[in-house]
């Protein structure tokens, strides 16, 4: 049983007013068993804390958000926001002394500490704010960035400046873009961006876009892996910066984040409170943050401090305001990124039965403690995510003067009483700093690090050299070696010891680091490729990525040893082949030296490479490899997979097709000895490892893609028998896919059969619908069959009906017109109210499960089973009937931006649609309304399109009876049970 709470509050210097009230919501906390929770700070002390930062003496600064929510439809900002600065004047640990540091900002919602004063994110600007008179009260105040969007609510805008060990201070995008410049630095270009995380430095104050797109979350473990957050993305940890990525234009892979911890629907909580969310009533949208799940994640910390207990350490702690509660999840790691789950189920680290509890930010601060802010609102919910007609219902006024601040700690813990004696401004020398690099408080080691960057004080130099190579926490050594790069005095034998380190994590730091001074130290890469082979694959993946921006045989050579053994995971296989662009026919060369058979990753890596060479290489040498590829007596399975990498990569460049598909095409043009019977013969060994059920899932699939490059004459029997049901769905898909590509009416004739229609699974039929609009020829065969009462037009989704409405090509426009008009001629609330009455009907979710099988379960997911589309809707049950009904009905309701679709033609003809999953400098991957992920380069882009609208169609409701409605919502409210 976790314990309730019933700690005092007030402080010797210091007697809140309303000690009662403050004891019962702390009589409302359930919290982990043998530890405490203490209130350090209350109103009037503190009001609305959305972010704090301790300075070396203990001082606290606040970033009160007074004048949040703003308001819900735009208009003219408050300017109620402050900066508070909190003093313990007697050493208790609470908090006994206020001084309005700042005043007149509109939202400031996040803080950091540097050279005595500190920087406020504040959108559309970043302020540096300063006391230089020594009363308290800042005078110095400067814009020192600007330009990050503010056009959305104060929820989603650039937060939590933080600093890294590589002495940056990095932020959050809020999920929002920016045009972001220094006023202090006219002279530099504006850096201009779509949601991005981002870093700023604090002495030259050069901004840039880094990965990640974090909410209103950022936090580094001890050695300086970054995480963020947003809503119902618990915990994500940034794998890849896109600095790597662009120096290969014509690499597709564009991630930079990894899920660490479950997500939506899976990312489960437990609430002790009657909290009110946008679940209870009438949501904006469909999907979005429901009850027993995260819905407004925020505020991460990864603890490394002792005031908590020892299983603590490394642990990440996550706030879930608007349902009262704070995780605890234990993180582990996974191949070159991490993995973490909550510690334990049916209960949370600390949960309050009073929904005014509302965390929104964590902190290691003095003393080793956890240290937690609590906005404490009524409803914490923004109104613009509640409609009009739910708004006058909430009050979102009270708690505008409340607000407090924790500290959690083991309860054996002993706060020192002597003030001067529980900071670090009584142990600022030089020799004291360095050797709190290596404390086991993370508080002590960042803000020691933090003076010592502050200071760049060269005679520091031989401290920290010692502190590298003899410091006793591995923290520490790593520290110190960031320290030594920013004072220029890091040199080869202080990495080789590095590099020889027990502890992976100061490994880590050295290859990074060398690869930073390879310019200066060209003996360095001698280290990186000794870094290939570390026992530690985040050594190792960081080598690749460190080594990719060097020439050479023996770095090629290490590479593809690494892509090797490592290839399998996607990250590396990314990290490799984002150096080796300018070397690519050198390290295919190396690569094809390895074992196939010893190294699962050779036919994943050989396809990737594939892709390159289509992506980039000369027509020439595409035709050799595709010549060796065909000839060659290796392994079918690495050989099928290179040559679909090569015709992908090839299909959206401007080679000379025939009429037999780029496949025949590209061998055609090769050398004589290339004959059709060679041809023939390798395409017949593909068809059969295709239907060869005894053949690996993976294998099948990229045998049945590579038939969709080839005379249709030759497959078309093979791909009938894989688009039959009995076959897995990826598969189907697959086959789905390669008829699409082939330009002939027989393929369209198979797709679009009455027999067949019949026969396909909501997301079988999506995928035929993406194939069929891909290209005009298709389109109108699409038509055809509608016309033909084989496809109803209500299951064309609404954005693509509009599009084809309004193609350029007046054939298929004048015909679009006339399938389309009744559906997209509006009315669409009428059909809602005209359907209310079946929510009176007697319904059975047993038979509405079999209509969301039918219909939906292509998109969406519920109760974990389903497609990845659209939202998750398992926790749709806590919406009331009409607005499941609506949003069925209206899909084009209201949209999250996440699910607003795009579309997209290429310059080789094709169109593709679906919502934007993940984007580079170089690339756009968007997931299709059939649940695959689609990628392209952004130069290959002729037109790009941003509808607003939902990939979900409208005219569900013809597509089954007013029962089958009614038994469908009745399943919805279910939960699945």
């Amino acid at each position: 049983m976790f314990e309730l709470q019933d700690a005092a509050v007030n402080s010797p210097l210091y007697t809140y007013s309303d000690s009662a009230a403050l004891k019962e919501a702390m009589g409302s906390f359930q919290l982990e068993p043998g530890l405490q929770i203490e209130l350090i700070a209350a109103e009037p002390l503190v009001i609305d804390p959305a972010a704090f930062a301790f300075d070396e003496n203990g001082v606290l600064y606040v970033a009160e958000n007074r004048g949040y929510p703003d308001p819900a439809e735009g208009g003219k900002p408050t300017h109620l926001g402050r900066i508070a600065r909190l003093e313990d004047r007697d050493g208790d640990g609470k908090y006994d002394h206020r001084t309005e540091f700042a005043t007149g900002l509109t939202y400031p919602n996040g803080i950091m500490v540097w050279k005595g004063g500190v920087f406020v994110t504040c959108a559309p600007d970043i302020y540096y704010l300063k006391d230089t008179d020594g009363d308290g009260i800042a005078d110095e105040k400067k814009v020192v960035l600007t330009g990050f969007n503010a056009d959305k609510t104060a929820q989603i805008r650039t937060s939590h400046p933080t600093m890294g060990m590589d002495g940056w201070i990095y932020i959050t995008s809020g999920l929002n873009g920016g045009k972001v410049y220094s006023p202090e630095h006219p002279e530099r270009d504006t850096v201009i961006f779509s949601p991005s995380d981002g870093r700023f430095h604090p002495e030259t104050l050069e901004f840039q876009t880094t990965g990640g797109k974090s909410q209103f979350g950022l936090a580094f473990d001890a050695y300086g892996r970054r995480f963020g957050t947003s809503n119902r993305h618990p915990l994500q940890h940034v794998v890849l910066e896109p600095w790597y990525l662009e120096r290969n234009p014509h690499l597709l892979f564009n991630q930079t984040i990894q899920d660490v911890a479950s997500s939506e629907a899976a990312a489960t909580v437990y609430p002790i409170s009657q909290s009110v969310t946008t679940a209870d009533f009438i949501p904006k949208l469909m999907g979005r943050s429901h009850k027993g799940t995260f819905t407004s994640a925020c505020g991460p910390v990864i603890y490394n401090g002792t005031a908590l207990k020892d299983e603590h350490l490394g642990n990440a702690f996550i706030c879930e305001p608007a349902q009262n509660l704070v995780q605890r999840q234990v993180i582990s790691p996974e191949n070159v990124s991490f993995r973490s789950s909550p510690a334990y189920e049916n209960r949370e680290f600390l949960a309050s039965a009073d929904s005014w509890f509302n965390p929104v930010f964590l902190s290691h601060g003095p003393g080793g403690a956890l240290y937690l802010a609590d906005m404490h609102r009524r409803v914490i919910d923004h109104p613009s995510y509640v409609p009009e007609s739910a708004r006058a219902g909430l009050d979102f006024e009270s708690g505008k003067d409340k607000g407090r601040i924790y500290r959690i700690t083991k309860k054996d813990f002993i706060q020192n009483r002597n003030p001067g004696k529980n900071f670090m401004g009584s142990l600022s020398g030089k020799q004291n700093l360095v050797n709190l690099l290596a404390s086991e408080e993370e508080w002590e080691r960042s803000t020691a690090h933090r003076l010592l960057l502050e200071r760049s004080d060269k005679s520091t130099v031989p401290l920290l050299s010692n502190m590298a190579t003899n410091g006793k926490r591995a923290e520490g050594r790593a520290r110190a070696l960031w320290l030594l790069y920013g004072l220029e005095a890091l040199d080869i034998p202080l990495l080789q010891e590095a590099i020889r380190d027990k502890e992976a994590g100061v490994r880590e730091q050295a290859v990074l680091l060398s690869g930073k001074l390879l310019g200066k130290y060209p003996d360095l890469i001698q280290l990186l490729m000794a870094a290939t082979i570390d026992g530690d694959i985040r050594v190792r993946y960081f080598s690749a990525l460190e080594l990719g921006s060097v020439k050479g045989e023996k770095v090629i050579h290490a590479l593809a040893g690494l892509a090797a053994r490592d290839g399998v995971n996607q990250w590396t296989r990314a990290a490799v082949l984002s150096g080796v662009g300018g070397q690519l026919s050198a390290f295919l060369q190396s690569f094809r030296k390895m074992d196939p058979v010893a190294y699962p990753a050779f036919p994943l890596m050989m396809q990737d490479l594939g892709e390159l060479f289509g992506n980039a290489a000369d027509i020439s040498d595409c035709r050799e490899l595709l010549h060796d590829m065909v000839t060659s007596e290796g392994d079918l399975g690495w050989r099928m997979a290179t040559v679909l990498g090569l015709l992908n990569g090839l299909g959206v460049r401007d080679v000379q097709l025939s009429e037999n598909g780029l496949f025949y095409a590209l061998a055609t043009a090769t050398s004589p000895d290339l004959q059709v019977v060679a041809k023939r013969d390798f395409i017949d060994q593909v068809a059969i490892s295709a239907l060869d059920e005894k053949e690996s899932l993976a294998s099948r699939v990229v045998a049945t893609a590579l038939l969709g490059f080839t005379p249709f004459d030759w497959v078309k029997n093979e791909l009938k028998q894989l688009l039959k049901p009995g076959n897995p769905v990826e598969i189907q898909l697959e086959a789905v896919k390669s008829l699409g590509r082939q330009n002939e009416p027989g393929a369209a004739l198979l797709l679009l059969s009455g027999e067949t229609w019949a026969s396909y699974t909501p997301r079988v039929k999506s995928a035929v619908i993406s194939a069929m609009v891909a290209r005009r020829s298709t389109v109108l065969w699409l038509f055809a069959a509608i016309e033909e009462n084989v496809v109803k037009p209500a299951e064309i989704p609404s954005m693509t009906r509009q599009r084809l409405m309004n193609d350029k090509n007046n054939n298929v426009k004048e015909k679009a017109a006339l399938l389309f008009n009744e559906l997209e001629s509006g009315g669409r609330m009428a059909v809602y109210a005209a359907y209310l009455k079946v929510l009176d009907h007697p319904a059975d979710p047993g038979l509405g499960k079999v209509v969301f099988d039918k219909t939906c379960s292509s998109c969406h997911t519920y109760a974990g089973e389903g497609g990845e589309v659209g939202p998750d809707l398992t926790g749709v049950k806590n919406q009331p009937l009409d607005a499941l009904l609506l949003h069925t009905l209206v899909p084009n309701y209201e949209v999250l931006p996440a699910y607003q679709a795009v579309s997209i033609s290429s310059k080789d003809g094709k169109s593709l649609s679906g919502w934007i999953a993940a984007e580079s400098d170089n690339s756009i991957t968007l997931r299709t309304a059939f649940g695959t992920d689609e990628s392209i380069l952004r130069a290959n882009i002729e037109t790009i399109h941003h509808s607003g609208l939902s990939l979900m169609p409208d005219g569900l409701e013809q597509t089954m009876t007013k029962e089958d409605m009614a038994n469908l919502i009745a399943f919805l409210k279910s939960g699945g049970n």
